[in-house]
């Protein structure tokens, strides 16, 4: 296992730089049946992969979830633009173990902090990103248009060494 992968459990993480079409048309449908209008297309996703840092969740061979992450320019930061697990696989406590051990990478490749935007509506992702260390650090209202507020919560990675 390289630094870009990780294991928890029977959840295996692995960081993809790059990926054939049958791959791209797979993440592209997972995203969308999780993350609907939010979710990364067929253009964007390889732009996350060759630069930033894509990260699929998988169970044997299977793509069960994705983290997709980018560098804010004007700090160290990282930003979680997307995180899913598929609908199938929900409530089995597997995104907790795929944002954890994302965390524990992006803490080997030395960075600090990361940064994640959700609606503050979405009670069950902000429990999510709270048990896992994220604090809300700002309101951001008519973040994404009008009415389409966003909270922007930040994680310090400093501690994330052990997952």
């Amino acid at each position: 296992m390289s630094m870009a992968d990780s294991s928890a459990g029977e959840l295996t993480i692995r960081r993809l730089t790059h990926f054939d079409p049958a791959t791209l048309k797979a993440l592209v449908e997972y995203g969308r049946s999780a993350l609907h209008e939010s979710a990364l297309d067929e253009w964007m996703l390889p732009v996350i992969a060759s630069c930033g840092l894509l990260y699929v969740g998988k169970i044997g061979e299977e793509i069960i979830g994705a983290a997709e992450v980018i560098r804010c320019i004007e700090d160290p930061d990282l930003y979680l633009e997307g995180f899913y697990i598929r609908p199938d696989y929900q409530r089995r406590g597997l995104g907790a173990k795929l944002l954890a051990g994302v965390m524990g990478l992006l803490f080997h490749e030395r960075f600090t902090r990361l940064l994640v935007t959700l609606a503050p509506e979405n009670e069950a992702g902000l429990r999510l990103y709270e048990k896992s260390g994220f604090k809300e650090i700002d309101y951001l209202p008519d973040r994404y248009g009008p009415g389409r507020h966003r909270l922007l919560l930040a994680a310090d990675l400093s501690n994330k060494g052990d997952s």
